[in-house]
């Protein structure tokens, strides 16, 4: 039940993170920034493209990895609370 409880804490800690307003903002900023540089970047510039294409990805991993946090103590919630 200990482990359950720290999951549960963390799925708190998680969405909180996720509702932030700040957190939010600069999420949806650095996404905003890396399409601009994208769209502006020069087709020759593979390199470049890629480089934007793995940041991109990387800010969905991290958002993704918070999520799983916040599910994973929704899910801890339910079993405590049968």
């Amino acid at each position: 039940i200990m482990d359950k409880e720290k999951e549960i804490q963390r799925g708190h800690r998680a969405k909180a993170i996720l509702e932030d307003e700040i957190f939010a903002e600069a999420i949806q900023k650095v996404s905003v920034e890396l399409d601009q540089e994208w769209l502006n970047s020069p087709i020759r510039d593979t390199e470049g493209r890629e480089k934007i294409y793995m940041m991109k990805k990387m800010l969905n991993v991290l958002l993704v990895q918070i999520q799983s946090v916040m599910e994973t103590g929704k899910l801890a919630s339910k079993q405590i609370n049968k």
